[in-house]
């Protein structure tokens, strides 16, 4: 395709996937790969140069990242491909598990590649949490020891690829307000503690500030040309997305995202990256094999219209299907095949715009942006009353000072949902209106049906009334059943406060709602 051809093009790929295969040689608790429905399988050599053809020229220099599942260093093939890459002048980023990075010449081969990022998954960073790779053929001092093997290597070969270590955080995690879990949602610790994590990182700080001293003194010509390099390369950020000293590091760095601090550069282009450890998939079959026993799930789609910039990347499958996201590890999309359909034909497709446009067109876009609800199941013994704790569309942030009480405001229509953990007769709705008492306000139930994974018409549409102004504490009668989950709709006109008060608050507010509980 001509350099015309190419400009005519809808907007280039930031970045191009390519899973060469989908096998992996660890079982990692927070990774879906063993629960893969595809087949595991490794892209035909007639798929991988009919793709590396289209996209050199349609794409050319775009950055490529050999994952989507599947540990790359499987496939011997990858050192061509960095060879065949790099001539074509294609930054590549390989993120690997480090186990196959055991082999001498595998080091070398990779380390030869200047246009390389290697990423090495520690992601696990004690003994104790190494645990969840499912990985027993090496133990855990030799698997963390291989990252000082390959950054020696770098200085020892003269390599200007980029190394990066990730270590997982699980801050994001923790502090994900799409998710609302009873009990909180404590998956895949890295430390047992923030204690821990300071220690193991005031430890790993000076363990690469000692390898630093090392390597400029034993390789000094090596460790001058790269720190040369990266001081050109990453000049506009070094001081605010880059640090190079301990001063330097923002407070807490280890919480950062990676779009706000790209991490730590203790040696000259080798980076200590903190990567948020969040939910790969809300896909059903994953959670229920990461959630804890007696929990039962819900995700509640987001549906408002979204654009979303991953629809502005695109890879390939080891089956040679096409994605947009490295989410869709199933292909869920269905944009096609390699086999039958061109690259150039998804990119210029009218499902891309769509998807590009508004993201939430797409099931698994809609579960990815949506809330995630996580209920214990267990029964409520010698309990009256069960709060109601989960909020979902509809509501505006907390206000702990609300009235003096703490609550939140609808918009007008406001869900929240709550599994039956007692034999429920009622539902106390504790709330402030400010409209006249003869506006109608309405709180419609609805059961959630497992055949069908969702809910149904609304069970019951009851009336709710309150004095304008006023705390009301408003019972209404419904028969729930415990062991089931249910839906609370909230209904009302709206107000916009602006219009009164002339404040700058231009919220279109509902009800002021401080609680609602279930109670016998």
């Amino acid at each position: 395709m001509s350099g015309d051809q190419t400009n005519s093009l809808p907007e280039l790929p930031r970045t191009l996937f390519l899973e060469l295969t989908s096998h992996c040689n660890m079982h990692c608790d927070f990774c879906p790969s063993d629960i893969l429905r595809r087949p595991h399988g490794r892209l035909t050599d007639k798929r991988l140069r009919s793709f590396l053809d289209q996209i050199r020229a349609s794409y050319p220099r775009i950055p490529m990242l050999l994952n989507v599942l599947g540990e790359p260093l499987l496939d011997k093939r990858v050192y061509s491909l960095l060879d065949e890459l790099e001539r074509e002048g294609r930054p590549v980023t390989l993120i690997t598990n480090m186990t196959l990075l055991e082999d001498n010449q595998a080091r070398r081969e990779l380390l030869r590649h200047g246009n390389l990022t290697l990423a090495m998954s520690l992601q696990t960073a004690t003994a104790e949490s190494f645990t969840m790779r499912g990985y027993e053929r090496m133990p855990f001092a030799k698997f963390f020891g291989l990252i000082f093997v390959v950054i020696e290597d770098k200085f020892r070969l003269g390599s200007s690829s980029r190394l990066e270590i990730h270590v997982a955080s699980n801050h994001v995690l923790a502090h994900d307000a799409s998710i609302q879990a009873d009990g909180g949602l404590a998956l895949w610790p890295n430390f047992r503690d923030e204690k821990e994590q300071q220690r193991w990182i005031a430890g790993m700080l000076r363990r690469l500030e000692r390898l630093a001293a090392a390597m400029e003194k034993t390789y000094p010509e090596a460790f001058t040309a790269e720190r040369s390099a990266a001081a050109f390369k990453y000049r506009e950020h070094l001081g605010t997305k880059i640090a190079l000293n301990r001063a330097g590091l923002p407070r807490d760095f280890q919480h950062l995202k990676d779009d706000v601090f790209w991490g730590y550069m203790a040696l000259p282009n080798v980076f200590l990256v903190f990567k948020s450890l969040e939910l790969w998939t809300r896909a059903p079959a994953f959670l229920r094999a990461v959630l804890p026993a007696g929990r039962f799930f819900y995700v509640e789609e987001r549906t408002e219209p979204r654009p979303c910039m991953m629809a502005d990347s695109f890879g390939l499958l080891a089956n040679g299907d096409y994605v947009f996201c490295c989410l869709d590890y199933e292909g869920e999309m269905a944009l096609g095949n390699i086999d039958t359909t061109p690259v150039a034909a998804v990119m210029q497709s009218a499902k891309r715009a769509a998807v590009r446009s508004n993201a939430m067109t797409e099931a698994l876009c809609r579960r990815c942006r949506g809330n995630l609800f996580i209920f214990k199941t267990s029964p409520l013994t010698d309990e009256g009353s069960q709060a109601v704790d989960k909020f979902g569309q509809g509501w505006w942030p907390w206000e702990a000072g609300l009235d003096g009480v703490g609550g939140r405001w609808t918009n007008g229509k406001a869900w929240a949902y709550v599994f039956a953990r007692i034999p429920a007769r009622h539902i106390r709705l504790s709330f402030r209106s400010p409209f006249d008492p003869s506006t109608p306000l309405r709180l419609l139930i609805y059961e959630y049906d497992q055949a069908t994974a969702g809910f149904a018409a609304a069970a019951a549409s009851l009336p709710v009334s309150g004095l304008k102004g006023v705390r009301t504490d408003s019972e209404v009668s419904y028969d729930f059943s415990p062991g089931r989950l249910y839906r609370l709709e909230i209904d009302s006109p709206v107000f916009i406060p602006d219009d009164d008060l002339h404040n700058g608050d231009t919220r279109r507010l509902g009800l002021a709602v401080y609680a609602i509980s279930l109670t016998t």
